[in-house]
């Protein structure tokens, strides 16, 4: 339970109505659950909100609604996404209980940092640095001479391979692999001979990883991710890739090797990206799309090959208007 007047000191809110009331969580306004705190952002939603049995809001000074408890902020959503920090369940018990758990094998060249807690079957390689204030839960592999920053977070089973080098408050889903080897083999004398990938995976600040997402080591150089940049599960990053800040890599898309994006790049779900490409700052290309070609402009794409936002959706529906004419002729 969270008292009211204390969520608003925390996010430096003020508090219209009962601040003595107490939430026992938070909620969205649809899901109209008694006990709760939600936020709306729009005047439109105000009404809505009136009638719930939602007890408390997070709204705009110009937003209050008549007969709830108003915590007034100017982003009510930044400001929900800061109060659920403060609900949020433990993880795992173990690492409560002790800095490192009996059943980790920690190599004793590795140096770990203040405050850095080592759960179940946690194994962590030959002059491996971590630093302060980091979890690893259980099963977590950090390989030789591997880098992980401040306040990182590795979920069960994550995998950092050796040389791989992780920034600081860097959160890796369960399953994740950071510096697995790159898809590399040499035709010869009828055989696929493996090509050793000696170069490393770097992820920058404030970077996560989803679940079972791999990003591979370099063949030379490094696969680079840029800080703060969120990667959604069961993506695939090939080997010395480049990313720049705050891109979004969202659910089962693929960037084939040695592409680079630009900054605050969105390649939606299960978007293809073929090997060699440059894909400058400030572009989105929505899901299921395949980027074939350099995309120097700015934009929203879409479509296989991607094409321009609006000139795809033309063309999208020319074709289904071709396509229904042609049923009419048959009927």
């Amino acid at each position: 339970m969270q008292r009211l007047s204390d969520i608003a000191d925390y996010l430096q809110a003020r508090v219209v109505g009962n601040t003595a009331l107490q939430v026992e969580g938070l909620c969205g306004l649809s899901d109209d659950l008694p006990g709760r705190l939600s936020f709306i952002n729009k005047t439109n939603q105000r009404q809505a909100a009136a009638s719930t049995q939602i007890p408390a809001f997070i709204t705009r000074p110009e937003h209050q609604i008549e007969h709830k408890t108003c915590v007034l902020h100017d982003d009510p959503e930044y400001a929900i996404v800061r109060v659920a920090q403060l609900f949020q369940p433990s993880r795992l018990s173990y690492l409560d209980e002790a800095e490192r758990h009996p059943s980790a094998l920690v190599h004793p060249t590795a140096q770990l940092g203040q405050g850095t807690r080592i759960g179940p079957h946690v194994v962590i390689g030959r002059d491996v640095i971590i630093g302060q204030g980091c979890e690893l839960f259980p099963g977590v592999v950090v390989m030789d001479r591997a880098r992980v920053g401040d306040g990182c977070v590795l979920h069960a089973h994550a995998v950092v391979r050796e040389d791989s080098v992780l920034g600081a408050r860097v959160i890796l889903q369960p399953g994740a692999v950071v510096g697995g080897d790159g898809f590399g083999f040499l035709a010869h004398g009828g055989e696929h001979i493996k090509i050793p990938q000696l170069g490393r995976a770097v992820l920058e600040d404030d970077v996560e990883v989803g679940a079972n997402t791999t990003i591979d080591r370099g063949r030379f150089t490094d696969t680079r991710i840029g800080r703060g940049t969120k990667i959604d599960n069961l993506v695939m990053v090939a080997h010395n890739v480049q990313t720049g800040s705050q891109c979004l890599l969202i659910a089962q898309t693929g960037i084939s090797g040695s592409t680079r994006l630009g900054d605050r790049v969105t390649l939606a779900g299960q978007v293809g990206v073929t090997g060699h490409l440059n894909i400058c700052s400030d572009v989105t290309v929505l899901g299921k799309s395949v980027v074939a070609k350099h995309v120097l402009h700015p934009g929203t794409y879409a479509g296989i090959p991607i094409r321009p936002v609006a000139q795809w959706k033309k063309a999208v529906a020319r074709l289904y208007a071709a396509v229904k004419r042609d049923e009419g002729k048959r009927s």
